[in-house]
């Protein structure tokens, strides 16, 4: 009984092998096409990434040489629009380097440079492209979001963008003034029970802040707007 087992567990492992040797024969045409699609998508990466993007990425810096002094120099106009044949500004940079890291960071000069010329929809345009992980510079970029917000009188977006910012840095050197800025916002859309909480986050969160030490004063009025 058990020789007869023995035999045909090894009928059946005969058979699987056969089945699986007329598939990869029947199929193998398309097996061979599927590791070469494989395998030139691998080689179109990697030369996407060695010979386009790295290039580009090179080219859009050297660019930035001249755009970025200007920014830095205060000069916003020049920095935004260049100064003519082979001194491209930002707005170029970002036309015509996209997806660079360049490009990028062109996008967070161009929002800075229109808010400092009062233009706050194009700074805000601007603003919302870049994108950051490191946790001084994205707060800081969402805090002048809500900053354009306030000055296009769009106060429920002002405080979302100070709240989130806040949340982003979540330390002593960005949060507390966030959670400053999105306290006056609450107070001026009449929620003074958040404008409350946001204000003695600060006090007992980031008591070690310069914030922590000047908040009292709208904590009171926060308090007496409550009737407390």
């Amino acid at each position: 009984m058990a020789e007869k087992n023995i035999k045909n567990q090894e009928k059946n492992a005969e058979e699987i092998v056969s089945k699986s040797e007329q598939f990869v024969e029947k199929n193998i045409n398309k097996i061979i096409i599927a590791v070469l699609i494989v395998i030139a998508v691998v080689a179109s990466i990697f030369a996407y990434m060695h010979f386009v993007k790295k290039p580009r990425n090179e080219k859009a810096s050297e660019k930035m040489y001249v755009a970025e002094d200007k920014f830095i120099m205060g000069n916003d106009s020049m920095a935004l629009n260049g100064m003519g044949i082979g001194n491209a500004g930002l707005l170029e940079i970002i036309d015509k380097y996209k997806g660079t890291d360049a490009a990028n960071l062109a996008e967070a000069y161009a929002g800075i440079c229109y808010f400092d010329m009062g233009k706050y929809a194009e700074a805000l345009e601007h603003l919302s492209k870049f994108k950051s992980k490191e946790n001084i510079v994205s707060p800081s970029i969402m805090r002048l979001m809500g900053d354009c917000y306030v000055q296009l009188d769009k106060l429920e977006d002002a405080a979302n963008a100070f709240m989130k910012a806040a949340q982003l840095a979540s330390n002593e050197a960005v949060s507390p003034s966030c959670l400053l800025k999105a306290g006056h916002v609450y107070e001026k859309l009449g929620n003074h029970k958040k404008a409350l909480e946001v204000y003695e986050e600060i006090k007992i969160k980031y008591y070690m802040s310069p914030e922590s030490a000047q908040v009292e004063a709208d904590i009171i009025r926060a308090k007496a707007a409550q009737g407390k």
